[in-house]
């Protein structure tokens, strides 16, 4: 271990942290204690730990292992589904992959960024997705680097400055959009039976259920008897992306019958898990929302701005525009009240306008 060598110092509150210094900068953990003997026995354990993982770093760790490490330990267990960082790794690992687990530094994430900015790296992205991609390796290797894990030193998780955040998307569609949407779908169908498309848009956009709980729908949890759909997935790890239960409206439940009428098993809703982005991308171009995008590379449309997400979106603006209380929306939506108010409460006219007409109680005239 470079630098000084490491020692136990007592913070004002009272709490024992084990102090070193590398390269010139002073660095710190906390023991978690106030216990000088159970301080003293953390000291020895880390530096037993620091030691270890620091041979095994020079010699055999890599970027690769640490990211092996967080996606067995941290995102199959906490998380539902391990798809979105498998996909972000496929971007991060031509570069990062080969890297020595100390090399995540912000020479390394600047030049990261400018590759994948400017399309040297993979295709070209916005500063903000390069920010989301470094922002998972950043949180692998702070994961490794926890000293109740021992994978590797604590001082391998380096300060990152990342780009900023994007401007947050507000593309929804108006309900004209939608009607054009629907009947797109409806002409790109390969027979009398309604088209995955079409099935999903309604599902989405009577529902504002996100796209994973469409996919995983299956009809045993469509009770048509007391008009409602149950999202969550008996047995399901709980995450913060919480699936409601919602009562099947008025508009869907005759296109609901129809779906169930035309199933071909007992099974899924939209008959298999496979994603909707490129359906949505080819209906948005049939209905003519969007110029015509060339094709890419490996014959797929071109992104056209409106994603399966933009459906749950459009749901939740239409009813905080149409006057559905803030906390209703987040009972829906499985999302916090704050969360909702935060993005969808610009829409809320009538609760504003309900407000500041409150504030002279209209007993004020001008003067003539």
């Amino acid at each position: 271990m470079s630098g000084s060598a490491p020692y136990l110092k007592k913070d004002g509150k009272g709490t024992w942290y084990v102090h070193w210094t590398k390269d010139r900068v002073g660095r710190r953990v906390s023991a978690r204690t106030t216990d000088i003997s159970r301080a003293t026995k953390f000291l020895a354990a880390w530096i037993v730990a620091a030691d270890q993982a620091l041979g095994q770093t020079s010699n055999d760790l890599t970027l690769a292992d640490v990211w092996d490490a967080y996606l067995k330990k941290h995102v199959r267990v906490k998380l539902a589904s391990d798809k979105t960082a498998c996909d972000v790794w496929k971007n991060l690992e031509p570069y990062f992959g080969g890297l020595a687990a100390d090399k995540l530094t912000q020479n390394e994430v600047d030049d990261y960024v400018a590759r994948r900015t400017s399309g040297k790296l993979g295709r070209k992205v916005l500063p903000q997705t390069a920010r989301k991609e470094i922002a998972y390796i950043g949180a692998a290797v702070k994961f490794c680097a926890d000293p109740r894990r021992k994978i590797i030193p604590p001082e391998f998780a380096h300060k990152l400055t990342l780009p900023e955040p994007g401007e947050a998307r507000d593309r929804w569609l108006r309900t004209d959009e939608i009607q054009k949407l629907l009947d797109a779908a409806a002409r790109l169908r390969e027979g009398p039976r309604l088209s995955r498309g079409e099935r999903f848009l309604w599902l989405a956009l009577e529902t504002a259920a996100r796209e994973q709980a469409i996919l995983d729908l299956t009809w045993d949890r469509v009770d048509f008897e007391t008009n409602t759909i149950r999202y969550d997935v008996p047995g399901r790890k709980k995450t913060k992306k919480r699936r409601a239960t919602v009562p099947i409206s008025k508009a869907l439940l005759p296109v609901l019958q129809r779906m169930h009428d035309e199933r071909t098993d007992d099974g899924r809703v939209l008959d298999n898990g496979s994603t909707m982005w490129v359906i949505i991308q080819r209906i948005a171009i049939e209905a003519g929302l969007v110029a015509v995008p060339k094709k890419s590379g490996r014959g797929r449309p071109r992104a056209t701005g409106i994603s399966p997400h933009v459906m749950r979106h459009t749901a939740a603006t239409h009813m905080v525009r149409r006057g559905v209380p803030i906390y209703i929306v987040a009972a829906i939506l499985g999302n916090s009240v704050k969360m909702i108010a935060e993005v969808y409460g610009h829409h809320a006219k009538e609760d504003l306008q309900a407000a500041v007409d409150t504030i002279s109680g209209s007993t004020l005239a001008p003067a003539e």
